[in-house]
């Protein structure tokens, strides 16, 4: 008994807080839903500035190129609401602010934005493949393979969900190239032999003859890697895209040790290429060339040449390494707010489970209440119709009683009875309320009196019924017809419906 009301005393201080508490997260979310007003203009307006940069990167394929409104979208979605409703957004508005950062040069805040792009998972696996692309080649010019290698293997798998083989193909050359320089060569060989099996266009198999002949270049196969590398360069349109074969088969040649051969790759570089690591080896043959040739006039001035390129490749190291840091930091801790994200859950759905539990509690009790009520009423409804299947069943027996005093009295009609009006004066008594829903039926008096005869004598037959007439078996038959043709019943039917006579409404 005691233990009983400890834990009823217990119990009521549960319900109370619970109580307490629904009604301060009740004012709370008023509260935060009224303060949305100009926060719902800002969702709707950052979810529109996404759609317009997709729309310009799906259709046109165009960037976006208002950074302004991408960073308004933001910071208006990086909340915990932006974060868990609208992370599509959120991911791609980094996206697209890392494409322009990238552009400016500005590679470690570029890296900043690919990697929160990241952490928002987006759904779309296409721009999962691009983001993680993107983080891949901030790693390649940091000349960290392995992490080049881990990024180009996760946008590999994000494009081969998409289902588009154009990505899907063009990261395995990513990948299986990544692979060569690790010396991974039965991986590259691999992934090579998967490559092989699409046909795309001329570009890409430029590309996959271009990672071949770096497959046998990186085993000191020479002679495939030349056959490969001039099958790329046929392949190439523009000179932009030949650069890099250039620079390959110049260090092919190189390596060979075939200076004559190596040096129209190096002189095409120089006069082309702006990227400070193709240009540094390029002054480098030039300078081994001048050197054999001592030509020191030309020598000083591609040592010279070769400084500034080196200047600008250490600056542009120098761009990556931060954002180099920040990626391996990324790898090491892909989800940062996991934890914060899990204790928001577990608050939420504690929350959403007291709510539950109070609202089935008081659902419970009203439709206990309810069930009560039913019960009551199905109670009544259930009395309400005996009592009137009493009254039905008392009806039925005081009218038969009523015919059957008539039928002992007169076993047969009145010969007056022929009169209608003398019928139901005599009869009027006992069948009031019949006789009136009689004559809504609109019959003449004679019809009247056979419709009587039929009701109270039920028992007799067409030879009596043509006696008490007056006509004929046949007369009285056709009269018959005729009176059930007029009411809307069959002759056979006739009887029964003038015995219901006495239950239709007035």
């Amino acid at each position: 008994m005691i233990v009983s009301n400890i834990f009823t005393t217990f119990a009521c201080k549960i319900t109370k807080c619970i109580m307490s508490l629904t009604r301060h997260l009740t004012y709370l979310l008023l509260c935060l839903l009224l303060a949305s007003c100009g926060y719902t203009t800002r969702w709707h307006e950052a979810h529109a500035t996404i759609a317009i940069a997709d729309s310009l990167d799906q259709n046109e394929h165009v960037l976006y190129d208002d950074t302004a409104a991408l960073q308004q979208a933001i910071r208006t979605l990086d909340n915990p609401f932006g974060r868990l409703f609208a992370h599509n957004q959120f991911g791609k508005a980094h996206y697209y602010m890392g494409r322009h950062l990238s552009l400016a040069g500005q590679i470690t805040q570029a890296a900043m934005h690919y990697i929160a792009a990241d952490r928002a998972q987006i759904c779309d696996p296409i721009y999962r493949g691009r983001i993680n692309s993107c983080l891949a080649h901030i790693s390649k010019q940091n000349e960290s393979d392995s992490l080049a290698l881990i990024f180009f293997l996760r946008a590999n798998e994000a494009f081969k969900e998409s289902g588009k083989d154009w990505y899907y193909a063009h990261t395995l050359l990513d990948v299986s190239e990544f692979h060569t320089y690790l010396h991974h060569f039965a991986q590259a060989d691999s992934v090579l032999s998967i490559a092989h099996s699409y046909e795309l266009d001329e570009y890409y198999l430029a590309r996959y003859y271009e990672t071949k002949g770096l497959y046998f270049y990186e085993q000191l196969q020479y002679d495939s890697a030349l056959y490969y590398f001039h099958q790329a360069l046929d392949l190439w349109q523009y000179e932009e895209d030949r650069l890099y074969t250039y620079k390959k088969l110049m260090q092919v040649y190189l390596d060979m040790g075939d200076q004559v051969s190596a040096l129209p790759y190096a002189q095409i570089i120089v006069e082309h290429s702006a990227t400070p690591n193709e240009l540094v080896n390029a002054y480098y043959c030039l300078m081994q060339d001048a050197k054999a040739n001592n030509d020191i006039e030309l020598l000083s001035r591609y040592a010279h040449a070769r400084q500034d390129a080196n200047r600008l490749l250490n600056a542009q190291v120098g761009k990556y390494r931060g954002a180099l840091t920040l990626l391996k930091e990324h790898l090491a801790n892909p989800h940062p707010y996991r934890w914060v994200w899990i204790t928001l859950l577990c608050l939420i759905v504690a929350c959403l489970l007291l709510v539950i539990a109070i609202v089935l509690h008081r659902r419970y009790a009203a439709t206990s209440l309810q069930v009560a009520h039913h019960q009551i009423d199905d109670l009544s409804a259930r009395m309400e119709v005996q009592a009137t299947e009493y009254q039905e069943e008392k009806r039925v027996y005081d009218f038969n009683a009523m015919l059957a005093d008539i039928r002992s009295t007169c076993p047969k009609p009145r010969k007056q009875w022929n009169d209608y009006n003398i019928l139901k004066k005599d009869l009027d008594t006992q069948l009031n309320d019949w006789f009136s829903q009689l004559e809504q039926l609109h019959l003449s008096n004679r019809e009247n009196v056979f419709c009587v005869f039929m009701l109270v004598y039920p028992s007799a037959s067409l030879e009596e019924l043509a006696d008490w007439m007056h006509y004929s078996a046949t007369g009285v038959s056709t009269f018959k017809r005729r009176i059930a043709q007029k009411i809307g019943v069959s002759t056979r039917e006739l009887q029964k419906y003038l015995y219901d006579l006495r239950q239709l409404p007035q």
